[in-house]
């Protein structure tokens, strides 16, 4: 994990949605005080994997997490940051959530695992960083 302060970045994280409810998606998370994005690193369910990413010059010969650090280091602020992966993800709606948006945003925890889970309306994302350690510095960014 990666924290800035204005910045969090989860290298391996589980995330599941409303939209697509019999898919896990293993994912490297980009979380700013206004968002989160999901961006798949690998998908598991019964759709295709997500393979736009794979393509977008940021990674060219590099992982997903090194492309998401050097888009991090490259953005002249949190907003530019923003803007940038959510070009990245194509708008999608499925990967970018803004946390204004949310009826409901809470980070629960399960044997020293935390969930992040925002809910709006009926719809529903949630996130788990894959260690204990990036669940703790997940709710310390969020001050939960």
């Amino acid at each position: 994990m990666e924290n800035n302060g204005e910045i969090l970045l989860v290298e391996e994280a589980l995330a599941m949605n409303s939209k697509m409810p019999m898919k896990q998606i293993y994912s490297c998370i980009v979380c700013t005080k206004n968002h989160f994005f999901v961006i798949p690193t690998k998908s598991i369910g019964m759709f295709v994997i997500f393979n736009t990413i794979k393509n977008h010059a940021y990674f060219d010969g590099l992982s997903i997490f090194e492309g998401l650090k050097k888009m991090i280091n490259e953005a002249e602020n949190v907003e530019d940051l923003e803007a940038k992966i959510a070009e990245l993800l194509e708008q999608d709606e499925k990967y970018i959530f803004k946390l204004e948006d949310a009826t409901k945003l809470k980070i629960s925890g399960f044997l020293g695992k935390k969930t992040l889970m925002f809910r709006k309306g009926k719809s529903w994302a949630s996130f788990s960083p894959k260690s204990k350690a990036g669940g703790k510095e997940l709710a310390a960014f969020y001050n939960f």
